[in-house]
């Protein structure tokens, strides 16, 4: 099924070849980004918003060498990994992860982040070029970005920097998608990056996989990842 695998993922972009490709996205500086924003590891906050967790979630996890020099390219030394999914209300009480409903996925890194701009440049350029977890290719489905990422300042964010990009999803049911009805759709990515934390999220309305679309507007995966920003994060 396609909603399992939707959802930006750190792991997704530390893998070998990762690179600058920093030249597709919006530049920005570090000149808004809190010099106390050092110091702070990142948790997968129980709710954020009206979304509530659907697993558990990943503890704070050490990362492999390989992954380590991912993370090192991206810009964040001695890298620890968090992640969380989150269903938003859905359609029948009791029932969020039902097919009309919205989904959350978090990921983050957290450590030792020298240039915080060019390490959300990154990211967000490797989660273009890597799509989401895994290539999808093996599922029927091919991600790619469209359009560019851009700076954005949702209501009471401060202290860091925000870039929203948007993703196609293709079907392509040459290569086993698992509905030839599915439709393609777009899935906004947003991602912060302070001194020590960078977090990535997205916002997925389930029914898209059936009836494609365009779902949730980058404002609201922006406003949603403003508030995983100020719940994610604890200082160390």
């Amino acid at each position: 099924m396609a909603l399992a695998v939707i959802g930006v993922t750190a792991y997704a972009v530390l893998g070998d070849g990762a690179d600058d490709r920093a030249g597709r996205v919006d530049r920005v500086s570090n000149s808004g980004v809190a010099v106390h924003s050092k110091g702070y590891e990142l948790v997968a906050p129980a709710s954020v918003g009206a979304f509530t967790k659907s697993s558990p979630g990943s503890a704070p996890a050490e990362l492999n060498a390989e992954q380590q020099k991912g993370a090192e390219r991206i810009g964040v030394r001695n890298a620890r990994a968090v992640s969380g999914i989150y269903n938003g209300p859905g359609p029948e009480a009791g029932d969020p992860g039902k097919v009309g409903g919205r989904r959350l996925s978090f990921d983050g890194l957290y450590g030792d982040i020298a240039d915080p701009a060019a390490a959300l440049d990154r990211y967000l350029a490797q989660v273009g070029e890597k799509g989401f977890k895994g290539d999808g290719k093996k599922r029927g489905l091919v991600m790619e970005p469209a359009g560019s990422a851009t700076a954005v300042e949702p209501a009471g964010f401060e202290g860091a920097l925000m870039k929203c990009q948007d993703m196609k999803v293709i079907h392509h049911t040459s290569a086993g998608s698992p509905k030839e009805s599915a439709a393609d759709f777009r899935v906004p990515v947003c991602a912060w990056a302070d001194y020590s934390t960078l977090g990535g999220a997205n916002v997925f309305e389930l029914a898209q996989a059936v009836t494609g679309g365009e779902g949730a507007s980058r404002e609201e995966a922006a406003a949603v990842t403003a508030e995983l920003f100020r719940t994610a994060r604890r200082k160390s």
